[in-house]
């Protein structure tokens, strides 16, 4: 996903165009162009923000041939210990894929939205993973071995390590 902010990740939701990705991907911005695996690129329009949960939906119009939806797995049965698969685009190499496992789950972290009388606003069951994710993974699946999507990547420790975070496919 291109916007004029910067990069991001998405995946197919449904057979109908909707795209899933982070609300902080599309957060302000007035363009949206979501580039698929094939190279063919489409206009998107933001349909739905929930910045509370960092999830949006982008509607595109492409044909069907374009369109793959990825099956949607239960985060609550992710356990720690369990291989897990970051997809995205981060710093623009489109299609990057990354393994890794699952280092926590049930993680809390500051929300992007702040509530009107000052503080933060916390996420809760957030899944920590060790796969590498980068800015422009966010957005992106976190795949189970299976190939179901069990978390949307949403962001990496702010001093920088090893430490990704996705939200729980729950929260889709």
């Amino acid at each position: 996903i291109r916007t004029d902010t910067g990069l991001g990740s998405g995946l197919v939701f449904d057979s109908e165009g909707h795209i899933v990705t982070n609300n902080h991907v599309v957060d302000g911005t007035t363009t949206v162009e979501v580039a698929f695996s094939s190279g063919f690129k489409a206009r998107g329009t933001v349909i739905g923000t929930d910045a509370d949960a960092d999830v949006a939906v982008i509607k595109v119009d492409a044909p069907a041939e374009e369109i793959h939806p990825l099956v949607i797995g239960d985060s609550s049965t992710l356990k720690v210990g369990q291989s897990v698969v970051a997809i995205g685009n981060p710093f623009g190499l489109n299609g990057t894929m990354t393994l890794g496992i699952v280092s926590g789950l049930g993680r809390t972290q500051f929300a992007h939205a702040a509530p009107d009388g000052g503080g933060f606003f916390s996420t809760a069951d957030i899944i920590q993973t060790d796969a590498a994710i980068n800015r422009g993974n966010s957005g992106g699946p976190l795949l189970n071995l299976e190939g179901q999507v069990v978390g949307i990547n949403t962001a990496i420790d702010s001093q920088g390590q090893l430490i990704g975070f996705a939200i729980p496919s729950s929260e889709i």
